[in-house]
């Protein structure tokens, strides 16, 4: 019998001796969450304020530090301005622009 993950809701089988699927145990050392449940929750009314106000705030998600980094390029702020704000490294952020361009086209 083959065992499966122990993270709720996956089905993925495991490696002798493990307990996590490939994916699941990819995810915890990439991000440091099993589930990544953080990545998919925004608020998109703190998201404007902040870039409106174009100014440092803590504890944002990940996906909401993507979305105000993409917000404030649209306005035409620097990169290394939008990574001060966001809290990423100005790398991430032309990344995060290229990604943009890469989807338009």
């Amino acid at each position: 019998m083959t065992r499966t993950c122990a993270i709720d809701d996956c089905t993925n089988p495991v490696r002798p001796g493990r307990r996590i699927c490939h994916k699941h145990r990819h995810r915890l050392a990439r991000h440091g969450d099993p589930d990544f449940t953080e990545w998919t929750v925004a608020d998109e009314y703190d998201v404007e304020i902040v870039v409106e106000q174009a100014r440092p705030v803590e504890g944002l998600t990940r996906l909401e530090r993507v979305m105000v980094g993409r917000g404030l390029s649209r306005r035409g702020l620097p990169a290394a301005e939008v990574a001060r704000i966001v809290g990423v490294d100005p790398r991430t952020v032309y990344r995060w622009r290229r990604e943009d361009r890469r989807a338009v086209a």
